[in-house]
């Protein structure tokens, strides 16, 4: 008796392959018309196989001169290789969301790790317009929804603190002071290493410790020290810290004097201002 043929899997159609894609099916639509995404038309209607798809998404994911085995796995692959010294920024200048993001991806951008501003700028911004980033606590998570392998040149994450904290769309409607930029180049990389840098900054103790370090240096020890112990399989107990900012000593000379000399000008009685005197007209001289 002849064996049984296999059926093969069955076709996927447009909306099933946005779906699986988790992309919307126009974009989906765009890259099947310029011939991107492997597919065949029956009856005049594209339709998919998955392992195509399958093999599709994997040369997505590395470069068409690399091995899918040779990029590094998000879950061991150290902080500290994508947090060189000048990736910290320890007071970010600008003010608006907007401002602060494309400060972070200049950062990228000057170092070389970035090689199409425009582009990463555009799509952080276009992700937080869906959703934002911020979390409680005063911390956000910024990154892109796609990755685009040829618009990054390394993996790389930027650390900003702004000192005063600007208002980011954080669901407890507080400030955001810290905020990390992710340009991580491959999808392997990018969720295990959010969810490390979640795991690392869930203690209000170490968001504060973070926004009170005076040095890059010090920032960046501290993230290699806690990413460690997230590695590690080490979980700190959470303490419930308040931030005390930590001033140097001529600005907390400045704070004493300036708060002296409004204790002091309170105690004065106000001072009543003296009404001047008309002045006095000379007599016109006598006409002879």
């Amino acid at each position: 008796m002849a064996k049984k043929s296999v059926p093969d899997a069955p076709l996927l159609t447009m909306v099933e392959l946005a779906a699986y894609l988790h992309l919307d099916e126009s974009t989906v639509s765009k890259l099947v018309a310029t011939g991107k995404i492997p597919g065949v038309q029956i009856e005049r209607q594209w339709r998919f196989r998955r392992p195509e798809i399958d093999e599709w998404i994997e040369q997505q994911l590395v470069g068409d001169d690399e091995n899918f085995a040779d990029v590094p796995d998000g879950m061991k692959l150290p902080l500290e290789d994508l947090l060189p010294d000048q990736a910290i920024i320890p007071n970010l200048r600008q003010r608006t969301p907007v401002g602060v993001i494309e400060e972070l991806a200049a950062r990228a951008y000057t170092n070389q790790w970035l090689l199409d501003k425009p582009w990463f700028v555009g799509a952080v911004v276009e992700r937080e317009s869906l959703n934002s980033t911020a979390m409680e606590g005063g911390v956000a998570f910024l990154h892109t929804r796609a990755k685009d392998k040829g618009k990054i040149g390394r993996p790389f994450v930027i650390v900003g603190r702004s000192w005063e904290g600007i208002q980011f769309g954080a669901p407890d409607g507080g400030n955001t002071y810290l905020f990390f930029l992710l340009g991580l180049k491959y999808d392997r990389l990018h969720l295990p290493i959010l969810g490390r840098l979640a795991r690392a900054l869930r203690n209000p103790a170490t968001i504060a410790k973070l926004r009170a370090l005076q040095s890059p240096d010090q920032i960046r020890a501290l993230l290699l020290k806690e990413d460690l112990n997230v590695r590690s399989g080490l979980t700190p107990d959470v303490e419930h810290a308040t931030f005390v900012p930590r001033l140097d000593r001529q600005m907390r000379l400045r704070a004493i004097r300036r708060m002296t000399q409004q204790k002091i000008a309170a105690l004065e009685p106000p001072k009543v201002k003296k009404k001047k005197a008309p002045a006095k007209k000379k007599p016109a001289a006598d006409k002879k």
